[in-house]
C-alpha cells in the first residue's frame, strides 16, 4: 500500500477512530515493543456462544468481545482517546467484524468453557497510536474504493460533457497524487460511447442494477463521483485593475455514491475565483482552487504532505462504514417457515462477519431476508458455502450480484 494513501486515510479516520480487522484462528497473546501507558492498561472478559462444538471460533469471538469492552472502558480517558471515539458507531461496526489492533501487549489471563459459552479474560493496553496499523488492516480486509468521476462542466455557457472534462482530470490528479485509484479515463470514454444509456443514468446519480453490473463487473468502480462544475465571467470587477485580466468564478456541486448500494456517501458544494490573462486558464485555475480546498478534496501542506478535505473525509469514512455493515438482500428458496427461522438464526450466530439478519417476508418455501454483513457479497456467499453444512443446511448459490444473493437451501436431517 502506498505510503501516501495511508497518510490520507489516517487523516480521514483519526477523528473517527477505528479498530483493525481480521479473523484470528490461533491467538493466545501478542506483545509489541514501545512504552506502556499504565493509564490505558486494563482487563476485560469476553463471552461467546459455542456452536457445533467449535471452540476455536467461540474463543476468537470471546477475545473480540473482551477487546471491544476494554476499548470502550479505556478510550475517552485521555484527550487522544476522546478524539478517537467521537464517532464510536464506526468503532463498534469494525469490532463486530472481528476487529482488533488498538489493544497492544495483550495476554490471555484466563479462559474456560461453561455449558455452551466460552469465556476469555484478557489484559492489555489500549493503544490509540496504532491507528496507522489499524487502518492498513481495515483497508486490506474491506478494500479501498476505486473511483469513477463523471462531472458535467460548463465554461461561460459552453458545455463539456463527462468523460473528458477539466474538472474530472483535476480531481484525478489531486486524488491520484495522494494514492487513490481511478478507472482509466480512456475506458470511461469508451463506455460513454458503447453504453450511453446506462452511463447517462450513472451521470445522473441513478445507480440501478444495470449501472452496478456495468461499473463493478466491467471496471471495478466502487464509488462514482458525479456533479456539475460551472465557471462564470467576473471580469467586470477587474476593470479598475487591468483591462487585460480575466476573472472567473467556479461553482462546483459534487456527490459521491456507493455503487454497491446506491447510497450517497457524501455531497458538497464549493466555489472559488481565479484571475488570468487567458480566459480558459482562469476557468481552469478557478476549478483547481475550488477543488483543492479544505471543504472539498484537500491539498498538500508546506511539507508536501496531503491533507484531505471535508468531501474526501466523508467519502472514506462513509464507505468504510458501508463496507463494515453492508446490507445484502438474500432470496432463499426451499425452506418452510420453521426451517427458515433456524436458517436465519444460524446465519446470524455462526457466519463470521454477519451482524444482523432481518426477515423481509415469506411465501410458501420462498423467503427474503436482508443481511448486515462486514464485507462484499461474494465474501458472504463463500462463507455460506463453507459453513452451511456445519449448521445443518445444504445450499446452492444460484445468482450473485453486487448487493444480492439468490440461493436454494435444504435442511439436512
Amino acid at each position: 500500500m502506498k505510503k501516501q494513501f495511508v497518510i490520507v486515510i489516517i487523516a480521514v479516520l483519526f477523528a473517527a477512530g477505528a479498530i483493525s480487522c481480521g479473523g484470528r484462528s490461533q491467538r493466545g497473546s501478542r506483545a509489541t515493543t514501545g512504552p506502556v501507558n499504565q493509564e490505558m492498561v486494563g482487563e476485560a472478559t469476553g463471552i461467546a456462544t459455542i456452536f457445533d462444538g467449535d471452540r476455536a471460533l467461540a474463543r476468537d469471538r470471546a477475545i473480540d468481545d473482551a477487546m471491544n469492552k476494554l476499548v470502550k472502558t479505556k478510550l475517552g480517558t485521555t484527550v487522544e482517546g476522546r478524539s478517537l471515539v467521537q464517532d464510536f458507531a464506526l468503532v463498534e461496526s469494525i469490532v463486530e467484524a472481528k476487529s482488533t489492533g488498538m489493544v497492544k501487549n495483550w495476554t490471555v489471563v484466563k479462559e474456560y468453557a461453561e455449558s455452551d459459552a466460552y469465556f476469555v479474560t484478557i489484559k492489555g493496553e489500549v493503544y490509540p497510536a496504532a491507528v496507522n496499523e489499524t487502518i492498513e488492516a481495515t483497508i486490506r480486509n474491506y478494500g479501498r474504493p476505486k473511483f469513477m468521476v463523471l462531472v458535467k462542466e460548463t465554461f461561460d455557457g459552453a458545455q463539456n460533457m463527462p468523460g473528458e472534462t477539466v474538472t474530472e482530470h483535476t480531481m484525478m490528479d489531486i486524488m491520484g497524487n495522494a494514492g487513490f485509484e481511478f478507472v482509466d479515463a480512456a475506458m470511461t470514454q469508451q463506455l460513454l460511447k458503447k453504453d450511453r444509456r446506462t452511463m447517462t443514468q450513472a451521470i445522473d446519480g441513478k445507480v440501478n442494477e444495470s449501472v452496478q453490473e456495468l461499473l463493478l463487473d466491467d471496471l471495478g468502480a466502487e464509488v462514482i463521483i458525479v456533479g456539475t462544475a460551472k465557471t462564470t465571467d467576473q471580469s467586470a470587477v477587474m476593470r479598475g485593475y487591468s483591462q487585460n485580466m480575466k476573472s472567473k468564478q467556479a461553482n462546483i456541486v459534487l456527490k459521491a455514491i456507493d455503487v454497491y448500494t446506491g447510497r450517497i456517501l457524501a455531497s458538497k458544494v464549493n466555489n472559488a475565483p481565479a484571475v488570468h490573462i487567458d480566459a480558459d486558464t482562469a476557468s481552469k485555475n478557478a476549478i483547481m482552487n475550488a477543488l483543492a480546498s479544505k471543504n472539498m478534496l484537500g491539498r498538500k501542506d508546506e511539507d508536501e504532505k496531503f491533507i484531505s478535505g471535508d468531501f474526501m473525509n466523508q467519502i472514506t469514512r462513509q464507505f468504510l462504514k458501508s463496507a463494515t455493515g453492508r446490507m445484502i438482500m438474500m432470496t432463499v428458496a426451499g425452506l418452510n417457515f420453521n426451517d427458515m427461522t433456524k436458517f436465519r438464526d444460524a446465519l446470524q450466530g455462526r457466519v463470521r462477519g454477519v451482524s444482523k439478519v432481518y426477515p423481509r417476508g415469506q411465501v410458501g418455501t420462498a423467503a427474503k431476508i436482508e443481511v448486515e454483513f462486514a464485507g462484499k457479497t461474494h465474501d458472504l456467499a463463500q462463507e455460506l458455502v463453507a459453513k452451511s453444512e456445519k449448521f445443518g443446511f445444504q445450499i446452492e448459490i444460484k445468482e450473485q450480484k453486487p448487493n444480492k444473493i439468490s440461493l436454494t437451501a435444504r435442511k439436512v436431517n
